[in-house]
């Protein structure tokens, strides 16, 4: 057969130069692109998270800065609404010793010195009367004066204000000159007398808090020119100027409390491209290999298996023989693909023959398979329990020696009924009136055994009459119901047989009123029913039973259910359930 067009360009280029185009065009450009776009992603991500970074350090450190100015302006008031205190400053003393006699009474009694102690604050209240002697928590007002705040606070009226800076030289000489002071007026009650509270935080005591802050970069709280407090060491304000001339990832935001404006600088890290890969490496490496060293190594292994394949394939269907299936007409290309296809239509021929020489092969399985299942059911039929003609025979001598030979030809013509049912094996399926009969006939054998001790009852509805049901299953259920129930029972027992439709099932009871079984015996018997093969009747103590329940599962395929409900000394009830789509009738 002619080869057909040459076809188009692609069609003329080998395997691997196809490959090649598609790593370039579908793979290499397309996750390079793709990568760019997720690093940047990344990138951005960065950015985004180290500026909420600084945003949230700068919420942080305004909240405590607010929390803290809170405080002291609720201690300032308390300190202005103490009447005791108020009258304390506002008297007018004679001698030093009336001053410190009421000095002594007015701080133990209120809770001045508390609050003044509280959070490592230094509490002092200036005043302009003369009478008083500077100490400790009180001083004149003239002291005052020469503190940096004072100009400030007084020319410009203010009723309170906070001021931060570093003192060159205090009006008192300490080791701490730099300086957080909250100053407030004391207007609560009218007086001639000038009366100023401040609360002064140490540095330390400020940066040991701040340092409890968690925050992900670096900050600064400034007033002016001053650092009140940075977590990076040695910071000052010309190394805060020199960073926000280099660095372009700080925010700023402006805290204005008491008339004074404070400034919160936070900065983050440059964002460096090597710094972002190092940050998010294993991200990174999962992209790449998941979207550009994974596809392309897929990509190259697909390519060696099938250019490596191909080669294989020609030589295997070089071989081919004669037309027998519809072969491709038309075949385009020069490449692999299309010598493959060439030569499938020489291999089309001995495709089919393989598969007409497999279909052969199992139809004579099938056939082999069927054989095996007859030979089966022929076994297990010709293990049908021989004791029912034992059983009759024994009855028929007992009543002979009993009671003579009225009864006899009787008891002969029942026997006979079951001896012809027991050997006619030609056919395996019979309905369910014919079964009936044989165990009509075999129940009146028992009652010539039993006497008053057996009575029995078969219900069988008339529709289900015709139903084809594997011979000798039913009475073997009935034999068991005799011999395991009402044998070893010295009152009256019955049985009972029912068959009837219900909704979509046939439904098969054999019920009897004899000594029943416990319930881990009947759990272990109806397990082995629902589950019997023939290797499980080769070991199994109920024979008769487990034979009737596999013969049934074969002639129904396998969907027949079984089930027993029994209690110790009431009776025993065989349940046998089969859809209706599986019956046939004779």
């Amino acid at each position: 057969m002619a080869k057909g067009s040459e076809g188009s360009f692609l069609s003329r280029l080998k395997l691997n130069k196809k490959f090649l185009l598609m790593y370039i065009f579908c793979v290499i450009m397309p996750l390079v692109i793709t990568d760019a776009i997720l690093f940047k992603s990344v990138f951005d991500a960065e950015r985004r998270n180290q500026t909420f970074y600084r945003e949230k350090g700068i919420e942080a450190y305004t909240n405590y800065l607010d929390d803290l100015l809170a405080s002291d302006a609720n201690v300032a008031t308390a300190i202005d609404l103490n009447d005791n205190l108020n009258k304390f400053i506002n008297t007018g003393y004679q001698i030093p010793y009336d001053y410190y006699n009421s000095y002594i009474n007015t701080i133990s009694n209120s809770f001045f010195s508390t609050m003044s102690d509280m959070n490592q604050k230094r509490l002092v209240i200036y005043s302009d009367n003369q009478t008083m002697l500077s100490g400790h928590y009180f001083h004149n007002l003239s002291e005052a004066k020469l503190e940096q705040w004072y100009p400030d606070f007084i020319e410009n009226g203010k009723k309170e204000a906070v001021y931060a800076y570093y003192d060159d030289a205090p009006v008192v000489l300490t080791t701490d000159r730099d300086r957080f002071i909250y100053v407030r007026r004391m207007t609560n009650t009218r007086s001639s007398i000038t009366k100023i509270i401040t609360i002064e935080h140490k540095k330390s005591w400020i940066a040991s808090e701040m340092n409890d802050i968690p925050v992900n970069c670096t900050m600064y709280v400034c007033c002016d020119d001053y650092v009140i407090y940075s977590n990076q060491n040695n910071a000052d304000y010309n190394s805060l100027l020199q960073r926000l001339n280099q660095d372009p990832y700080v925010t700023i935001q402006e805290y204005e409390k008491f008339g004074n404006t404070f400034k919160i600088y936070a900065f983050t890290e440059d964002i460096a491209l090597a710094s972002v890969i190092r940050n998010n490496l294993p991200v990174l490496l999962i992209i790449v290999i998941f979207t550009l060293l994974f596809p392309i190594l897929i990509m190259k292994m697909l390519e060696r298996s099938i250019t490596s394949r191909i080669s294989i394939l020609e030589n295997a269907f070089g071989e081919g023989g004669n037309d027998i299936f519809q072969p491709i007409k038309e075949i385009k290309g020069t490449d692999e693909i299309s010598s493959l296809m060439h030569n499938y239509n020489r291999i089309v021929d001995i495709n089919n023959e393989l598969t007409n020489t497999i279909y052969k092969d199992k139809l004579r399985e099938q056939e082999s398979d069927l054989a095996r299942k007859n030979a089966e059911l022929l076994a297990l039929q010709s293990q049908i329990n021989p004791h029912f003609l034992f059983n009759a025979l024994e009855s028929i001598r007992m009543h002979s020696i009993l009671k003579g030979e009225t009864e006899t030809a009787e008891m002969v013509q029942r026997l006979a009924v079951m001896q012809r049912q027991n050997v006619e094996w030609h056919e395996d399926a019979v309905t369910i009136e014919e079964e009936e009969e044989f165990i009509n006939a075999y129940l009146q054998l028992q009652s010539y055994r039993f006497g008053d001790r057996i009575s029995f009852n078969i219900d069988i509805s008339k529709e289900c009459k015709n139903i084809l049901i594997p011979k000798l299953t039913l009475v073997t259920f009935v034999e068991n119901a005799c011999i395991h129930g009402i044998e070893s029972k010295s009152t009256q027992g019955w049985i009972f047989v029912r068959v009837y439709k219900n909704e979509d099932h046939l439904v098969i009871e054999v019920e009897d009123t004899g000594d029943g079984m416990d319930e881990k015996e009947v759990e272990l018997l109806q397990e082995n029913m629902n589950t019997v093969t023939i290797d499980t009747i080769k070991k199994a103590k109920h024979v008769g039973i487990l034979n009737a329940c596999l013969r049934i599962k074969m002639m129904f395929k396998d969907q027949a259910k079984f089930s027993i409900e029994s209690e110790k000394g009431i009776g025993m009830s065989v349940i046998i359930m089969i859809p209706s789509d599986m019956i046939t009738t004779a």
